[in-house]
């Protein structure tokens, strides 16, 4: 049962247990707090602030941590499309995995140039 003062838990201890736990509940309990002391320092925007931050940064070091494999993944597949001993359906296949993906790539980058200049129009619209 939760029985420490909520107020001696820090903003650090709730977060750090909410990204590693997922819930609410998880992330309460594994700290020895009510689920409700959660909720209230949720309400607290500094506290959101500082939460979204932290969650942010983790996606931020995975996606990096993905794009320094990414080049090495698409010349692993290039090299089974380019290698004349495999079976052409393996062949095919890779080159398909690429334009797919390439496709996709492409796609994302001009919705987010889209987005992107549509945030730098709205930074200098006077009104």
């Amino acid at each position: 049962m939760p029985d420490k003062n909520n107020s001696a838990i820090s903003d650090e201890q709730i977060i750090a247990a909410l990204i590693q736990h997922g819930t609410i509940k998880e992330a309460a309990t594994a700290i020895s707090i009510t689920p409700r002391a959660v909720y209230d320092r949720m309400k607290q925007k500094q506290f959101m602030a500082d939460y979204m931050q932290a969650k942010n940064e983790i996606l931020r070091l995975a996606v990096y941590n993905i794009n320094a494999r990414l080049s090495e993944a698409i010349d692993t597949v290039a090299e089974i499309m380019n290698d004349p001993s495999n079976k052409p359906t393996v062949r095919l296949q890779a080159a398909q995995t690429i334009i797919n993906n390439a496709n996709k790539f492409m796609q994302r980058l001009a919705a987010d140039e889209k987005s992107t200049a549509e945030a730098a129009k709205g930074m200098f619209d006077v009104d």
